[in-house]
């Protein structure tokens, strides 16, 4: 059972492992648009598109006092900023541009893994992304995790080549820094090119992929400075950095989003980020565990080296934005179901290690204890992907009658409901967890027996690789069982059409230089539509930004808001735009003495109940 790593050798004619991978590609795109037009807007999608639209405008200045929240690195917001600059504001132009991003990040990673791997498994690479509903599904919402990704993606097409041109070294720096500069949780990506080329390129090289990323890194932080000191204050600790407080939020207000999320659901979102990111993640850590040791396995010493950049880039990261996400309060705010978006960010690195690794890896047979880590990851892993899936346990499974009963008559069955009920007085959502759990370790268990027959039968076959290959491709041909639920299309409607109706019909009421108060739904997506009206900049991150307490001033000078703050706004607005299931809170305050409604939006941002939009304007 050696498919992945022999896979390239399949005598069949040249042109079909790019045939393949340009209908993984088309396949890719179709989802991609499907999604584009059915996927609700989300707060950090509506967050890039006005900030970037702002900043572009200059109506505000990334890190502005008083003005929107920049906190993420300026060119998370300004690379979607520039796309609608350009050919329009609208949901349409920034969805369609992450799209476009997204099939340069396949092409890009596809031409590394031919490089380095050969045809068939770079066709495997663009069927990966392909066969990822929730990647595509975050590829086609306009999110930074989509650009970092393409510039990823082509830092390796410029760097990981046997002998690249200086202009190469020089420009994979460059957007090395670029991509800091979208996010600063992608700080070690420089770094590390520059010490990988150094190694893999020499040190002539290795200094001009360190001029190169550094003037680019000072340059856009000399343009920012200080306010840029911001993004960075809360990664280094308070009491050894005194002279940062000036960038942090006061500590003298306690913010509303902090949420206590549990050990259980903890580990849920790990699981679902295996779930969502299967081949990267597991192909990555089989990979890692497989990896030949002995140059004589390479192809070339420049192939370990490109495989080990690979590696190190690729776990690091992982690692520190899981401790991030599930580990850590970061930021004052826990964000632990942001694990698998995270992931997204470096799927091309994980691909391209998975693909590299697994076209070089030794058929030697591997010792005992590499075979029994393997295993134990495989039950683990399908065990813990199980309890993941346990919201999509439906009745049919919790009442089948499996569990044998004496009964009067003889022997019988109870559902599995029944009997952990009323035997072991376990709540439902317990139930469903174990009952998924279970499916997923009997899964795990039929893969390890299913190799090891396939291994008795095949003599000559590594045992290690075999069992990877088996587990991996069982995962790869039930992507859309993994992906279960949330790979569904959110809606029926076209969202992007029902955002330019809506955005239309919003800017013919609202009248020029109008102070708009927005309470519309978490999502600010609308008001790109609406460039003549002013807004509560703090708003557009909802309650996320909203404390309890604290100096108002200081609060607003951050780009945060308390209860006076809304107060204050409330007086000072001519128009709000209020979501329909939050209307109850607003009765006592939009009285038809003081305000007059305007007719109700016929289109909707969202197919969700209640989050049609109710437009109030103040009367003179």
């Amino acid at each position: 059972m050696t498919f992945l790593m022999n896979i390239k050798n399949k005598p069949c004619p040249s042109w079909l492992p790019n045939g393949l991978a340009v209908v993984g590609a088309i396949l890719y795109l179709m989802q991609s648009v499907a999604y584009a037009h059915t996927t609700v807007s989300s707060l950090d999608e509506g967050s890039y598109l006005i900030k970037g639209l702002y900043y572009l405008n200059g109506v505000y200045e990334p890190f502005e006092p008083y003005g929107p929240l920049t906190n993420k690195a300026p060119f998370a917001f300004l690379i979607p900023g520039m796309a609608e600059f350009i050919f329009g504001a609208g949901l349409r132009t920034g969805r369609y541009f992450s799209i476009f991003l997204g099939l340069l990040t396949l092409l890009g990673t596809w031409i590394v893994a031919r490089r380095w791997a050969g045809a068939w498994m770079a066709a495997l690479s663009a069927w990966v992304f392909a066969l990822s509903p929730m990647i595509i599904k975050l590829h086609a919402r306009a999110v930074s995790e989509v650009i970092i990704a393409c510039l990823l993606a082509w830092i390796c097409v410029l760097l990981l080549d046997e002998k690249p041109s200086l202009w190469q070294i020089v420009l994979a720096s460059v957007l090395a820094a670029v991509a800091v500069f979208t996010r600063q949780n992608m700080a070690p990506i420089l770094p590390l090119l520059i010490l990988y080329t150094f190694w893999q390129h020499g040190k002539q090289n290795g200094i001009w992929a360190f001029l190169g990323g550094s003037i680019a890194f000072l340059a856009f932080h000399i343009y920012y400075w200080p306010r840029v000191l911001t993004i960075w204050s809360p990664w280094l600790p308070e009491p050894l950095t005194p002279f940062l407080d000036a960038f942090r939020v006061p500590t003298d207000s306690v913010p509303i989003w902090d949420p206590s999320i549990d050990f259980w659901n903890r580990i849920n979102a790990f699981f679902q980020g295996f779930r969502y990111h299967f081949i990267p993640l597991l192909g990555s850590l089989f990979g890692l565990i497989l990896f030949p040791l002995r140059l004589s396995d390479w192809k070339s010493a420049s192939a370990m080296r490109t495989a080990g950049f690979l590696a190190v880039s690729f776990f690091t990261l992982v690692l520190m934005h899981g401790w991030a996400s599930l580990a850590s309060q970061y930021e004052s705010y826990s964000c632990v179901f942001c694990f698998s978006n995270y992931l997204g960010f470096f799927d091309p690195l994980g691909i391209l290690f998975f693909v590299i690794a697994f076209s070089h890896a030794s058929n030697q047979n591997s010792n005992r204890a590499v075979q029994i880590l393997l295993a134990c990851i495989i039950l683990l892993s399908a065990t813990g992907i199980g309890f993941s899936l346990f919201e999509q346990v439906g009745n049919g499974l919790l009442n089948l009658p499996l569990v044998p009963r004496l009964r009067s008559g003889g022997l019988g069955f109870i559902a599995i409901v029944d009997a952990l009920t009323q035997g072991f007085d376990m709540p439902l959502s317990q139930i469903r967890r174990w009952i998924s759990s279970s499916l997923g370790f009997i899964i795990g268990t039929a893969v390890l027996l299913t190799a090891f027959f396939i291994w008795k039968r095949e003599k000559k076959t590594n045992l290690a690789l075999t069992l990877a290959n088996s587990f991996l491709i069982t995962g790869f041909l039930l992507s859309p069982i993994l992906h279960l639920g949330e790979s569904k299309r959110d809606c029926e409607t076209d969202i992007i059409r029902d955002h330019e109706k809506l955005g239309a019909y919003l800017a013919s009421i609202i009248p020029p230089e109008s102070l708009v108060y927005w309470d519309g739904g978490n999502a600010y997506t609308p008001m790109i539509y609406v460039p003549q009206a002013r807004i509560f900049p703090p708003q557009i991150n909802d309650g996320y930004t909203f404390h309890i307490g604290g100096d108002p001033d200081a609060l607003y000078y951050f780009s945060h808001w308390n209860a006076e703050l809304d107060q204050r706004w409330r007086a000072e607005a001519d128009v709000f735009i209020i979501e329909a299931k939050r209307y109850n809170n607003w009765k006592d305050f939009l009285t038809p003495r003081e305000f007059q409604e305007f007719l109700k939006p016929i289109h909707s941002p969202s197919c969700v109940e209640g989050s049609e939009l109710r437009i109030f304007q103040r009367l003179p």
